[in-house]
Formats: C-alpha cells, sequence, structure tokens
C-alpha cells in the first residue's frame, strides 16, 4: 500500500538502467572477477547507480553484499552496508586451478587437472 501510493504521488520512481551503463557494470564486474557472483538485478542496480551518477546525483547504494560493494568501490560509487561491516579495500579475484596454479579469467569455469 505505501509502495502504491508512493508511487502514484510521483515520490517513487522505477528506473532500469540504459545499456550502457549496464555495459559499464558488467565490465567492471568482469575486471575485478565479481561478475560470476552478481545476478541480473545486482548488475542492474550497479548499473542505474553508474547512471544516476552520470546525471548529477550522488547515489549509494545499501547492500551487504560483498561482490556488489567491491564493483561499487571499483566504479566510485558509495555503498552503506546494513548487518556486516562491509569491505575494507577493493578486492580483484584471481582464479587458478589449485593443482597446476595455472591462472584462469575470472569468468572462466575450469577443472581441476
Amino acid at each position: 500500500m505505501r509502495f502504491e501510493a508512493a508511487s502514484e504521488r510521483g515520490r517513487l520512481k522505477l528506473l532500469k538502467p540504459e545499456t550502457r551503463f549496464l555495459k559499464e557494470a558488467e565490465r567492471a564486474s568482469r575486471e575485478v572477477g565479481d561478475l560470476v557472483f552478481l545476478s541480473d538485478a545486482d548488475l542492474e542496480i550497479l548499473g542505474l547507480a553508474l547512471q544516476l551518477k552520470s546525471q548529477g546525483y550522488k547515489p549509494f547504494i545499501v547492500t551487504d553484499d560483498y561482490s556488489i560493494q567491491n564493483v561499487a568501490e571499483k566504479v566510485n560509487v558509495d555503498f552503506t552496508p546494513l548487518a556486516t561491516f562491509g569491505i575494507k579495500f577493493q578486492l580483484k579475484w584471481l582464479r587458478y586451478c589449485p593443482a597446476c596454479r595455472k591462472k584462469y579469467p575470472p569468468e572462466y569455469r575450469f577443472e581441476v587437472c
């Protein structure tokens, strides 16, 4: 009921990010190695934050998801955790085979040698 009232009064808007901002969120997620951990909805949230930032707003994301926080840090979007302490620094994941130590791209699904 509150949702409907806020929407009808124009106090709440439902937005989807433009394709270019969604792609920018995907690129940043791939660079830090978090793409495999993020859902489509997660990427849309990051993309929308980037879009709003480009329009002069100062968006911040409220989340306890470390992957979202990591990507937000990468693209300089503020975030606030709710129940966790949040990340202390940005990570860049490195995937490797524990048997042979061969390195793989973050989104690559490999089998152990």
